[in-house]
C-alpha cells in the first residue's frame, strides 16, 4: 500500500510537463554535486589524481545526459 505522498508524486508524474521538469532538476543536482566535490578537493589542495578523477567522473556525466 502507497503512502498518500507516494501516490500524489505518481500522479505529478503522469504529468509530462512535471516529469521533465523533476528529471532536469535532479540531473541538475547531481551535476552541482559533482562540481562541490571538485571545488572542495581544490580547495583542500588534493592531489591532482583526486582532481583529474572527479573531473573526469563530471564529463561522463554531462556526456551521458546528451545522448
Amino acid at each position: 500500500m502507497k503512502s498518500e505522498i507516494e501516490n500524489y508524486k505518481d500522479e505529478k508524474m503522469s504529468d509530462p510537463a512535471f516529469r521533465a521538469k523533476y528529471i532536469f532538476a535532479k540531473e541538475k543536482l547531481n551535476i552541482e554535486i559533482m562540481i562541490d566535490a571538485i571545488d572542495d578537493a581544490f580547495e583542500n589542495n588534493a592531489s591532482h589524481i583526486t582532481m583529474r578523477r572527479r573531473i573526469n567522473k563530471l564529463r561522463k556525466h554531462i556526456a551521458a545526459l546528451s545522448l
